[in-house]
Formats: C-alpha cells, sequence, structure tokens
C-alpha cells in the first residue's frame, strides 16, 4: 500500500507528466512488461512452486536472455522512442561507411562540368530550401509514377548524423561523421562523386545516434556550417578549405543540448546567425560573414532544436528563433523584441519545428498591421497561429487560435492553400488554417519529414520509403511511393529541379523526378 500510494503521489507530480508523456510509443510495452512482472511476482505468492521449479524456470530464462543478447543488439530507437533490433552479425552504419572508403572506387560517368558553382534558379540552398519553409514552387511534378517510376542517379554509404543536403548549382554538401572526424562533405550532385571532405576532430555522442545534426548553408560560393559540438565553419564551396572557425559553447559539455546542437546558420546581408544558446547573452550569434568575427551575442534564453529564420514580421526585418524558451524574435542588430512563451516538456525544451510565418494581414478590429506565424511542437503541446504586432512601440503576440489535433514533435510542416499539412506524431493531418480544425487525419509515415512541391506533398518517410501525396484538404489521396531508403530516416529531404537527394545516418542517395 505505501508502493502504491507513494506512485500516485508522484503521478501528481509535473516531473511525472512530462516522463510519461516523454515515453512515447514505449508506454504499451512498459506497460505490458510490467504486467508480465506483476503475473510472475504473483504467481510465486499464490501458486507458490517449489525452489526446483524457481530454479530451473530461473536458469531458463537465463538462458534464453543470454541467447537473446548475443543473437541481437539495440540498434538506437525510432521518432517514438520505440527501441530498434538488429542482428548483431549485421553491419552497423558506422562500418558501412568505414568499409566504402577503404574500398571506394570512382566508377561515374557523367561528366563534371567546368561551371559545377554556379547557381541556378532551383538551388535548394539550406534547410528546407530558400525560404527556410520546406516549399519549392518552381517545379511541377507528374504524378504516375508506376509509369513514369524516378530512376536513381547514385547510391552510396555516407557518414553519421540527421544532416541534409544544400544544394547549389551540381554541389550538394552535407555534414557526416567519419569516425572521430566530424566532416562536411561536398559531392558532385548528379553523380555522387566526392569532391572534397573537410575536417574536423571531434565528435557528438548520443544513445539516438551519433554525429552532427544541423545541416549547411550555401550562400555566394560559401558554405557555413555548424557540427554537433559547436564549431561553426565557413568553407570555400569550390575547394571545401576553410575560410574561418568558431566554437560557440565555450564549453560544450556543459552548455550543449543534450541532443545537440542543431542551428543550421542562416546568412542575411553581411551576417550569419546562429541559435546555440550558449549561456547568458548567448541565446542568439550574429558573425561577419567574410572574417567570422563576432557582430552581435545576445539573449539568455536556453536553446532548443529549430533554425533560426529572417523574415520581416508587420514590416520589419527580424530574426525568429524558437527555442527552449517559447517564439523569440531579435531585431537584426541583436536587440531582443519579443518572447511569445512556449516551453515543450518541461527542462527538456523540446521545439523541433520551424516557425511559418505568412504573409501580413489587417486587423479589422484594431485598424492596426499585423503578421501571423505558425508554430508546432509535440508532446501535448499542439499547433498555434499567432498574430505578431507593434502596439505604442512594444512588440506583442496574440493567441488567434490553437490546436492540439497536429503536433509536430520532429517534423516540419507546411501551408498550402489556407490549409496546414504536418505529421501528427507520424500521421499525416491537414488543418483549417482560419480555425485550426482538423479536416482529416489518414497515412502512417512515422517521424519522417515533406516538401510541398506545388500542389503535392514529397514525404520523406521515418523508414525510408518517398511517398507523393496530394495537397487537399478534402481527403487524403495518395499518387505514388518508392523505396528511397532502407533504414530510419530523420533527415530532411532536399529538392533542386528534377534532383531528389536524400539520406539518413547510413547511406545517401539521388533520384530524377518525372517532371511537368
Amino acid at each position: 500500500m505505501s508502493v502504491i500510494v507513494a506512485f500516485v503521489r508522484w503521478l501528481n507530480d509535473d516531473s511525472a507528466k512530462f516522463f510519461i508523456i516523454g515515453l512515447d510509443g514505449m508506454r504499451m510495452q512498459l506497460l505490458i512488461v510490467a504486467a508480465c512482472a506483476t503475473l510472475c511476482v504473483a504467481s510465486v505468492m499464490f501458486l507458490r512452486p517449489s525452489r526446483r521449479s524457481l530454479l530451473n524456470t530461473g536458469g531458463v530464462a537465463i538462458a534464453l536472455f543470454g541467447i537473446s543478447n548475443s543473437l541481437i543488439r539495440l540498434d538506437g530507437f525510432n521518432g517514438d522512442r520505440t527501441p530498434r533490433f538488429a542482428w548483431r552479425w549485421t553491419p552497423r552504419a558506422e562500418d558501412k561507411i568505414t568499409s566504402y572508403l577503404v574500398a571506394k572506387i570512382d566508377k561515374s560517368t557523367s561528366p563534371i562540368d567546368r561551371d559545377w558553382k554556379t547557381p541556378s534558379r532551383h538551388d535548394f540552398p539550406g534547410l528546407m530550401g530558400k525560404g527556410r519553409n520546406a516549399s519549392v514552387g518552381s517545379v511541377e511534378l507528374k504524378d504516375n509514377w508506376e509509369n513514369e517510376p524516378p530512376t536513381l542517379l547514385w547510391r552510396h554509404p555516407v557518414g553519421l548524423g540527421w544532416s541534409s543536403f544544400a544544394i547549389v548549382g551540381q554541389i550538394a554538401v552535407s555534414l557526416e561523421q567519419r569516425e572521430q572526424d566530424e566532416c562536411v562533405v561536398g559531392y558532385h550532385a548528379r553523380t555522387g562523386k566526392e569532391l572534397w571532405c573537410y575536417r574536423e576532430r571531434t565528435r557528438f555522442s548520443n544513445e539516438h545516434g551519433d554525429g552532427p545534426r544541423s545541416t549547411p548553408t550555401i550562400s555566394e560560393a560559401r558554405v557555413y556550417s555548424v557540427g554537433g559540438t559547436g564549431f561553426l565553419t565557413c568553407l570555400d564551396l569550390g575547394s571545401g578549405q576553410s575560410v574561418w572557425k568558431q566554437s560557440l559553447f565555450r564549453s560544450p559539455e556543459q552548455q550543449n543540448l543534450y541532443f545537440g546542437t542543431t542551428s543550421s546558420p542562416i546568412v542575411t546581408g553581411d551576417l550569419v546567425i546562429v541559435t546555440p544558446g550558449a549561456g547568458p547573452k548567448g541565446s542568439a550569434m550574429a558573425f561577419d560573414r567574410e572574417t567570422g568575427s563576432l557582430r552581435w551575442s545576445c539573449g539568455d534564453d536556453p536553446a532548443s532544436y529549430a533554425s533560426p529564420v529572417v523574415a520581416s514580421l508587420a514590416g520589419t526585418p527580424q530574426v525568429l528563433s524558437f527555442n527552449g524558451a517559447g517564439l523569440r524574435t531579435y531585431s537584426l542588430d541583436g536587440n531582443p523584441l519579443l518572447l511569445h512563451p512556449w516551453v515543450t516538456q518541461g527542462s527538456s525544451r523540446v521545439n523541433v519545428a520551424q516557425p511559418i510565418v505568412l504573409d501580413r494581414e489587417s486587423n479589422p478590429q484594431s485598424g492596426s498591421e499585423g503578421t501571423r506565424v505558425l508554430i508546432s511542437s509535440g508532446y501535448d503541446m499542439g499547433t498555434c497561429l499567432l498574430r505578431i504586432r507593434q502596439v505604442d512601440g512594444d512588440w506583442v503576440s496574440e493567441e488567434i487560435w490553437r490546436s492540439s489535433q497536429l503536433k509536430s514533435k520532429l517534423s516540419n510542416f507546411v501551408v498550402h492553400q489556407e490549409h496546414i499539412y504536418g505529421l501528427d506524431n507520424g500521421l499525416l493531418t491537414c488543418l483549417q488554417l482560419k480555425d485550426g480544425v482538423r479536416a482529416w487525419k489518414r497515412g502512417r509515415y512515422g517521424h519522417g519529414q515533406l516538401l510541398l512541391v506545388g500542389d503535392r506533398l514529397l514525404i520523406q518517410a521515418e523508414s525510408g520509403e518517398i511517398v507523393l501525396v496530394e495537397a487537399n484538404p478534402s481527403e487524403h489521396r495518395e499518387l505514388g511511393r518508392f523505396p528511397g531508403l532502407t533504414s530510419k530516416t530523420w533527415n530532411h529531404p532536399s529538392l533542386a529541379g528534377d534532383l531528389l537527394i536524400i539520406r539518413n545516418d547510413n547511406e545517401a542517395a539521388a533520384f530524377a523526378l518525372p517532371m511537368q
């Protein structure tokens, strides 16, 4: 009875609530294990088997555990925190890239043009594309993948990590962990041939996978990247040579996030802006894009896992940071302007999805203008539509609506024709933008990612499959799918024209998609 009373008291504590919500998909499995354990204890107490029977049963259980442990290994976790298992004799992801690099023979036959660095209008220069909103409007995909399937251009192992590709011209750049070196690697986008590799002797380790988490940003023939332990580097796009380097943390072991820093840098004007949450006056930082010198550092908010966005709010350019305290905005010269509190999962502060800035709208009640901004996160937080405006010189935010129907835990979301599309704990969901009411919820794609391409949703499922879905508020209609990758994929897909490049912590692949 004492144990039961103590357990009930613990359940009423906020820390218990956060712990139980954080278990996610593990809750059912742990409940089954607890029920089995309770049944075993009850059987021993009430059936009172003989000592010999207990010893025999215990011996069989220990033997089975030993055999299972010798055959099966824990191979990380899914996005819902359920464990992934693999046979012990199957190669690990790190073994694959090591073997590939040792035995690598370049078999590519397509020529590399001399102007492979020349930008094009289809470039995908960083996380989630040009506007950092996961929307590609310059191409139109064909739907009939059965008659005109995507064409595989190349496939090979890559280093560990959850980085995506930035694509400019004919070069694709990503971050990888290769043994003890964190690498920024440039590939020829159409052939997969490695062009250069910049190495930094550092490694971020975590139970959800080792390696860097952020995505490089390419701007004016420079590559800007943030590694898993907080190194900000600027490289020459053509050669991969270092231009400058900064460390965002004085002590990465104490200042870094549990899942590692994921702040993909953004370039605006002559500034490179990151949001590492590096202690007092270090929530957001801006560096000179040419020299790497620190231009400003401000804010005391703790970090989270989204990346900064630069947008105009009510006519004023600002930096938006969806950090551990909520949605924070800064002026471009480093002054905090606004905080809309949004603390997810207590001290864990897991805000991941990128905020989406919508068009400026008019507020008929007050006559003032404001800008709508969407934020969303998992762990029972949901989605919120904000209006941000300036009143008597102060920046204020108000919630237009809040909905629990879309909880973007690890995935981004998109907006198309007054509707929101995103993955609610793995299920594709459509909400009305005007009021947050759910239109439909269909299609289990796990904790993957998605791109809005015209009026189509290009979904990178957590399983590795690529799925094409119509962005239709009336119904969920899947148009086609193909096996892109073969294991857990949290990395965001990158689309430049007809070129789709995808990766996870095992391999990367490029496909030519059929276009209209």
